[in-house]
């Protein structure tokens, strides 16, 4: 990945006269390049820096000029020196800051520094220099906006003249792009042709090339000739045409690069062409899908303009448009008009990206609010500011990408005290139009009322959401809900999850969610068959296998409890489909999946192997049932005998040990980590039910597997049975080796066989290995009883000063009671 050499950021812009301001940070120094002549001057480093603009280095605005000028031809040296004159008119250094860079200064930079949220580290500390770019046309400006920021690999060249005489001339151009247009069929240079053509007037010759792309090869470069095909059909009064090109156009390929781009334009151009031609209804429309498509692809460009044109954009975008644009006094008039003066200030600062200053006008603000104020006795400035800085919120997510500006913005909003009121202002006003930002920006409003603790204003947020932001609504119920299941307040808890699992207009995921724990607040509540809907909505809604699987399991534990083992049965085979497509690949899956039907039919329960062919049949894709059905025989091994495993242990959970260990049985003849599972699980069970032989027997068949996991977990029981019938032999076979290695579970292995010895009051053996413990642990559970038994133990031997570093790490332990005797010993040790 290549190192930023520049940090560039937008300063002013001036449409008319064709200017941009630039600041450019230096944000590499190398020792080896000395303090000279740091910042650039050349106007191919600019040009570069507007072709970045346009392309998607800053966030998500395109501009023409990458449709122009291609990848290759801007990474091209030798091109851009040659053509940088057609798009760069001058360029004027203005200002200079901490620039030579002296050797003191020098040494005190890093060598380098990242953009971090529109910002460097000690930016006021890097050279830098302020400069007037003049561009050939306002075009190549139309992606920029004041305020943006981001670093640039881009280079200072060594000339800082426009080589205007020394490039190719626009007619050796057009001349170039047609022999390669025509000779090598190149349908970049084609497009290019168009648009040369386009710029003398050559409207016929522009079309006849823009034609041979969009019907040509490429279906990547489709929608770009389609567009400006359309383009040219309006300015010459071709209206039916030119929308029939631009409905092509939105249809077109995704292009490899820009994605969406041309499709969201198209859907744009068209809907300002119908609007023209009177046809609102359809212009709405087809603005609407150039909002979807622009949110989609996160095209801030389509999506703003789209907004503004479908009269969805708010005040705060309004201004936001303005200020970027330049034009900071419209702007601030726009959010007097509709916010009132008294709030301007604070919005000013907020645009200067000064937010301590906003934050002590928004305090001088809340003075003049108080009881005393005259005019103002209900805070109606306090409840303007709040308006604004929610607009501000919902419209800086977008633009600004996200999370930093506008959780600062929130909090702002919050410390009004009046935040809920002003997102209700924002999202009542006429024409508001909810896009996926408004409802990034509610989400966040959300969490910061929650993190307060503040349960009266996340249920008043959620409440005037549910008509514009319906997911923030159910969240929020679901917020309170879970707040109120954790006091145990089940009763509350479902009357909050019942209305979350309801909101009309939130997606089915979302509800799924506070489905799921209405179920389990029932559930708590004894009322079954409700809880049972609640499971069953929540299975349906959920987007991921996992979720819809634990649904699915909740309903069939219900089921069993009821002793209704068809729908028991039905419900836990869609959990052993879900889960394992939720694991693993589609192959896996439906090798585990019908591997679980035969192991089921060979332990003759028919009645659950249905069940599971039946649920491959209800809750799959035709694709995966094909792949389930094209499977002959499957071998117990590796995981596909996962879905068999997780169905034991979940009978093996509700009881029902015949089926349970009939299954895990079958899984452990098999080989793999699931079949070792297998055999350690059952051996447990022979353990539980008091025959250590067979338990013995399992576990020493998992060991023979040879997986890794599941043979320590067999070694583990087989030394907790060795130790607990006191079979000193056996436990130093199992544990010795691992309490004499590096293995993490060392400490506690040699616990357990100091344990033995000090049961067998074998006391300098107890004491050798309870000491390896505490020399490999800072456990508190261990060291407070190996501490305490190494000290009592020497202790007895008369070896108390010894006796007294152990005992003081036990009482320290905090692990009771061996801590508590450590204390009384050291106590009675004076």
């Amino acid at each position: 990945m290549s190192t930023d050499l520049f940090g560039v950021r937008v300063l002013d812009l001036d449409h008319e006269q064709r200017r941009v301001r630039f600041r450019v940070f230096v944000v590499y120094y190398e020792p080896s390049w000395g303090t000279g002549e740091l910042l650039p001057g050349d106007p191919s480093f600019f040009f570069r820096v507007l072709w970045e603009a346009a392309e998607d280095f800053t966030p998500h605005r395109y501009g023409p000029l990458t449709d122009v000028v291609t990848l290759d031809e801007f990474l091209n040296e030798g091109w851009v020196e040659s053509n940088t004159h057609r798009f760069v008119a001058g360029v004027e250094r203005v200002a200079v800051r901490n620039h030579p860079v002296s050797d003191e200064d020098f040494e005190r930079l890093a060598m380098f520094y990242y953009e971090r949220e529109g910002g460097w580290q000690d930016e006021e500390q890097l050279a830098q220099g302020d400069y007037d770019v003049h561009v050939t046309d306002a075009r190549w400006m139309e992606s920029l906006r004041v305020g943006q920021s981001w670093g640039t690999t881009s280079y200072a060249g060594d000339s800082d003249d426009l080589q205007a005489d020394s490039g190719e001339a626009w007619e050796e151009w057009e001349e170039r792009c047609a022999e390669l247009a025509e000779d090598d069929d190149d349908l970049n240079a084609c497009f290019t042709l168009g648009w040369l053509r386009q710029e003398r007037g050559d409207a016929e010759g522009a079309a006849e090339a823009y034609r041979r792309v969009a019907d040509g090869p490429d279906r990547q470069l489709h929608g770009k000739a389609l567009l400006y095909l359309g383009d040219l059909h309006a300015a010459q009064g071709e209206y039916e045409s030119a929308g029939t090109l631009y409905q092509r156009a939105e249809r077109s390929k995704n292009h490899e690069r820009y994605g969406m781009r041309y499709r969201s334009r198209a859907a744009l151009r068209l809907g300002l062409l119908l609007r023209r031609l009177g046809r609102d209804e359809e212009a709405q429309a087809a603005f609407a899908r150039a909002i979807s498509k622009g949110d989609e692809a996160r095209d801030l460009g389509v999506v703003a303009e789209a907004r503004r044109l479908s009269g969805a954009e708010s005040p705060v975008e309004a201004a936001n448009r303005l200020f970027a644009r330049g034009e900071r006094d419209g702007a601030l008039a726009v959010l007097a008009e509709n916010y009132g003066q008294a709030v301007v200030e604070v919005a000013g600062h907020l645009f200067a990206g000064d937010f301590e200053a906003a934050g002590a006008a928004l305090s001088a603000l809340a003075e003049s609010a108080g009881p005393d104020a005259p005019g103002d006795q209900h805070g109606e400035n306090l409840g303007n500011a709040a308006a604004l800085l929610v607009d501000l919120s919902m419209t800086w997510w977008r633009e600004r990408e996200g999370r930093p500006a506008m959780a600062q913005v929130l909090q702002l909003a919050v410390a009004t005290g009046r935040a809920v009121e002003g997102y209700r202002r924002v999202v009542r006003r006429t024409g508001f139009a909810a896009s996926a930002s408004t409802g990034d920006a509610a989400e966040q409003l959300l969490t910061v009322l929650y993190d307060r603790g503040d349960e009266a204003a996340v249920i008043a947020l959620a409440t005037a959401a549910e008509a514009v932001h319906p997911k923030v609504a159910s969240d929020g119920f679901r917020r309170v809900g879970i707040d109120a299941a954790r006091r145990e307040d089940f009763a509350k808890a479902a009357r909050w999850f019942e209305r979350g699992a309801t909101v009309a207009g939130a997606d089915e995921d979302t509800r799924a969610h506070s489905a799921y724990r209405l179920g389990l607040s029932l559930r708590k509540l004894g009322e079954t068959e409700r809880a049972q809907e609640a499971f069953t909505q929540a299975e349906a809604g959920f987007e991921r296998f996992g979720n819809a699987a634990m649904a699915a399991r909740r309903q069939a534990e219900l089921a069993h409890a009821q002793g209704d083992r068809t729908a028991a049965f039905a419900a836990w085979a869609r959990a052993a489909v879900l889960t394992v497509r939720f694991e693993h690949d589609e192959k896996t899956a439906a090798r585990a999946v019908r591997l679980l039907g035969r192991l089921l039919t060979e332990v003759d329960a028919h009645h659950a192997a249905r069940a599971v062919d039946q649920a491959v049949a209800q809750t799959c894709d035709e694709a995966f049932l094909r792949l389930v059905r094209a499977l002959t025989k499957t071998p117990g091994v590796g995981p596909a005998l996962y879905a068999a495993f997780l169905y034991g242990h979940w009978m093996l959970e509700q009881g029902d040990a015949r089926l349970g260990l009939a299954l895990l049985e079958k899984v452990a003849e098999g080989k793999g980590k699931y079949a070792a599972g297998a055999a350690v699980t059952v051996g447990a069970q022979a353990h539980r039910g008091g025959d250590n032989v067979a338990a013995r027997e399992w576990w020493l068949r998992a060991l023979a597997k040879g997986n890794k996991e599941m043979s320590h977990k067999a070694v583990l029981n087989l030394g907790l049975v060795a130790k607990q019938e006191r079979n000193l032999p056996e436990l130093l076979e199992h544990y010795g080796p691992i309490a004499e290695s590096d293995h993490k579970d060392g400490p506690l292995f040699a616990a357990h066989i100091g344990e033995l010895h000090y049961w067998l009051e074998d006391w300098d053996e107890a004491a050798r290995w309870y000491q390896r413990t505490l020399e490999g642990t800072d456990d508190g559970e261990l060291v407070g009883e190996a501490g305490y038994r190494v000290g009592e133990i020497l202790h007895g031997k008369g070896e108390s000063d010894a006796a007294l570093p152990c005992l003081r790490r036990a009482a320290a332990s905090g692990f009771a009671p061996f801590a508590e005797h450590a204390e009384n010993l050291l106590a009675r040790l004076g």
